[in-house]
């Protein structure tokens, strides 16, 4: 019979009316993850190697300002470490610079942003007078789509639907779809993605 693994945590501590996972398997798939040793992840935090690895097995508690110093190694807080929120309770900040910038034609410029926590994609397509996306696009998920400014021609599996100000849409990515501006003035779409196209 195999011995178990002494740096694996184990299960018989997990109580499921308690209604968070133990904190030391979460800390095991954190650091697992991020490729960090016990004694990384205790210099960071300021607890004891042995008490993280106790903890990992399920043979201690931790008190919750220590879960707080633990949490906050792998930036988390300690509901989103716990699993209680998808994302930190500081805010994220994603720079207009630092956003991926993708010439999708001539006259249109695309900005993505990834935030991989959330799960989906935002895009904002700027538009020159008279410019439109040089080919449809077709993809996973779902789009929500609205005109932030000026006004757009939703082009949706061989329809055309116009956009102004305001005006929002939704559909499933599967089928065909562009962006065009047949204006003289500019024009903007701000789009969520729910699947990871760029």
């Amino acid at each position: 019979m195999r011995e178990p693994d002494p740096s694996t945590p184990t299960t018989a501590s997990r109580d499921p009316e308690l209604g968070f996972p133990p904190p030391g398997e979460v800390l095991h798939r954190l650091r697992t993850h991020k490729g960090m040793s016990l004694r990384q992840v205790a210099a960071e935090c300021g607890l004891s190697v042995s008490f993280l690895a106790a903890l990992e097995r399920g043979e201690t508690d931790i008190a919750l300002e220590r879960l707080g110093r633990l949490a906050k190694v792998f930036d988390h807080d300690v509901g989103s470490f716990l699993g209680f929120s998808r994302g930190r309770a500081t805010p994220s900040l994603f720079p207009r610079e630092g956003q991926e910038v993708l010439d999708r034609a001539p006259g249109v410029v695309y900005r993505v942003l990834r935030s991989p926590e959330l799960g989906y994609q935002v895009v904002t397509g700027d538009f020159e007078p008279h410019s439109g996306l040089a080919e449809d696009l077709q993809h996973e998920g779902s789009d929500l789509i609205m005109v932030t400014r000026g006004t757009l021609v939703a082009r949706y599996n061989g329809l055309d639907h116009v956009l102004g100000a305001g005006d929002c849409v939704q559909w499933s990515a599967g089928h065909p779809h562009s962006f065009r501006n047949d204006t003289d003035e500019p024009a903007q779409l701000v789009g969520i993605l729910f699947s990871s196209l760029y």
